[in-house]
């Protein structure tokens, strides 16, 4: 196992992506903290990791709170004894995307909060841990949108970016300590996001009317991918046990591609 005895914390932990990454850490070795705004979501995923015969946390906080995340750092680390990887894994959007909001309008601070804002309030909470240590994994989620923009999820977009942004600077101001930060971009999955989505689209397309969601995700999302096929919440959990291994021990500042081609460097 490549984790084995490590310590890691994923945000938004308890459905999509977010619980991909959390099991494939777990398949590896890795004790994980699962934090989620959800209860129900949060424990029945920790429970899910410790069928795996590792230990779980499930810890409930809003990643846009700082105080609330200092207090669940504090809870992770009392329970664990330390912290080894943090798997920045919070963003979203709403079901109609970002394309009626104005730029600068008040809708966006939530996609701030929500997609920028909760990895550097995480960061913040957990970097002062790994370089007592001198060592660590910061993994950020951003998306193929942080890549390219987007005109329907303009702020999500913009925000994503910015992810990409920040795990460079954080890379490079983190180097000397021993700590790792690199970033995986994802294409299209299908969550509970995309399903949103995928009706949002529908409601504006009338030509789609007679789909369901998935019916419109997989004939006019996928099947347009290099691919032609669907990533998967464990594919990004494979990338992810990558940037926490000894594997990648030489690898930082980087943002990985996880979409069938869709966007390539």
């Amino acid at each position: 196992m490549k984790l084995q005895e490590k310590v890691a914390i994923v945000t938004g932990g308890g459905q999509g992506i977010g619980r991909g990454v959390v099991l494939c850490l777990a398949e590896e070795g890795a004790d994980v903290a699962v934090v989620e705004i959800k209860q129900r979501t949060a424990k029945k995923v920790a429970r899910e990791v410790e069928k795996l015969g590792r230990r779980s946390l499930a810890v409930v906080a809003d990643a846009t709170d700082n105080d609330a995340i200092v207090k669940a750092v504090e809870e992770i680390v009392g329970f664990f004894g330390r912290i080894d990887i943090l798997v920045n894994n919070v963003g979203g959007t709403d079901a109609g995307g970002a394309r009626d909001i104005p730029i600068g309008g008040a809708g966006w601070d939530g996609f701030y909060r929500l997609t920028l804002k909760s990895h550097v309030l995480m960061s913040q909470a957990v970097i002062p841990h790994l370089r007592q240590q001198k060592s660590g994994k910061i993994i950020n989620i951003s998306s193929e949108a942080g890549r390219i923009g987007s005109p329907m999820l303009m702020a999500y977009a913009a925000f994503k970016s910015g992810v990409i942004s920040l795990t460079k600077s954080l890379a490079l101001e983190l180097a000397r300590d021993n700590i790792n930060v690199n970033c995986i971009c994802p294409g299209v999955i299908w969550t509970p996001l995309w399903e949103r989505l995928a009706r949002a689209m529908i409601a504006r397309n009338p030509q789609f009317k007679d789909m369901t969601p998935r019916e419109f995700f997989l004939k006019n999302v996928v099947a347009r991918r290099p691919l032609g096929r669907e990533e998967t919440p464990e594919d990004i959990g494979r990338a992810v046990v990558f940037f926490a291994s000894d594997d990648a021990r030489n690898i930082t500042g980087q943002s990985l591609n996880v979409n069938g081609g869709n966007v390539m460097n």
